[in-house]
């Protein structure tokens, strides 16, 4: 079986240079103004899934006046034009943010609150093969993204 739990989506650069960030906004159809520069730069080279707040923090080192709203407007853009994803937490108190949009899962620990992107071909096959057998009165599935809550095992045995 090959699954993997995958740091990032290969087509993202640890680094993206300017043009890279001005070519993903003109694909998505979004001017490259300095805000959203700064705001899709933060994004891509985050650790994990981060919420706006966690961007926001990261875009106030290069731009001191950039606000918490002008991010929230910023990431829902990206969101609305497919250069993000929204990815909901067990909790659903927070949005958090995931800038790879190729085809995978979440596993969300409850105990830390870490998101880890989670691929398996195998898995995706027995979905979508579940999906077509079953089918949907009046609704045809594009795609299909499992978020799986749980604890991780390395945590689960530590003393409280």
């Amino acid at each position: 079986m090959s699954t993997s739990a995958k740091p990032s989506d290969a087509s993202l650069p640890a680094a993206p240079t300017r043009q890279w960030l001005r070519d993903r906004l003109a694909q998505a159809g979004l001017r490259a103004t300095r805000q959203r520069l700064l705001i899709l730069e933060s994004l891509v080279v985050a650790k994990g899934h981060p919420t706006a707040e966690q961007v926001h923090r990261q875009v106030l080192r290069h731009d001191a006046t950039l606000s918490l709203g002008t991010v929230y407007k910023a990431l829902d853009s990206f969101v609305t034009t497919g250069l993000s994803k929204r990815v909901p937490t067990a909790e659903g108190a927070c949005r958090r943010y995931d800038a790879d949009c190729s085809t995978h899962h979440h596993l969300y620990c409850s105990d830390t609150q870490e998101i880890i992107d989670y691929c398996d071909p195998q898995l995706d096959a027995l979905i979508r093969e579940f999906l077509e057998a079953r089918g949907f009165q009046n609704f045809r599935p594009r795609s299909f993204s499992l978020h799986i809550t749980g604890e991780r095992a390395d945590l689960a045995n530590e003393p409280q």
